[in-house]
């Protein structure tokens, strides 16, 4: 099965209606992933059907979460989910921000390379962006504890936004010592095609 094959039966299986244009879209950042990586180290999987499921599909199971326009990753890495999703939503504006440098050239090469003008790459650390309270979703699978994540984004979303938290088991312990800014709106299993793993999206707003 080509790359292309196995990113277009993976969103099948995810229900995620994409374009046969927008997964060669998806090929060619992966191509240009296992490129660079051999190079900067963007990931620790090196094995191209892996990335796909762990990082690609992984990314895409988190596409009906997003119903605003404005959104940021916080802790994008390679680009993860934040440039998966801004490959399908050519309509929405992503912010993808990382304080590793190599990161973000990357980002910045992928933007050019495959004309993906829906995007603004940060290369700086979350505390110091200053577009707070200005997107609908803040989102994130690289932070250890959803504590910290909230303790550096509270003030970023909107006042109808939320945060989106990627987990991989239920979050039992970190659900249980959630910052008081914070409600859980909801916690569902993320179903990634080929991940034996579990994996849990965590919605939450900031309090009133």
């Amino acid at each position: 099965m080509t790359h292309f094959d196995t990113i277009q039966k993976g969103a099948q299986q995810l229900g995620a209606a994409i374009s046969d244009e927008t997964i060669q879209v998806l090929v060619n950042y992966l191509i240009m992933l296992e490129k660079w990586n051999k190079a900067y180290n963007l990931t620790a999987i090196r094995d191209v059907e892996k990335m796909i499921s762990l990082h690609l599909l992984d990314s895409l199971a988190t596409l009906p979460y997003i119903t605003g326009d404005n959104i940021i990753d916080v802790g994008t890495g390679p680009g993860l989910p934040g440039m998966v999703l801004a490959i399908c939503y050519p309509e929405k504006h992503f912010t993808l921000l990382d304080s590793n440098g190599k990161k973000t050239r990357f980002l910045t090469q992928v933007k050019m390379e495959l004309g993906i003008d829906n995007v603004t790459v940060a290369n700086e650390r979350v505390e110091k962006h200053t577009h707070q309270g200005e997107y609908d979703h803040v989102i994130s699978r690289a932070f250890a504890s959803i504590q910290d994540m909230i303790n550096w984004t509270l003030l970023l979303p909107k006042d109808t936004g939320n945060f989106l938290a990627m987990k991989g088991v239920y979050p039992k312990e970190e659900l249980a010592v959630l910052p008081k800014e914070v409600d859980l709106v909801h916690i569902e299993p993320l179903n990634v095609p080929n991940i034996q793993a579990e994996r849990h999206m965590v919605v939450m707003t900031r309090k009133g």
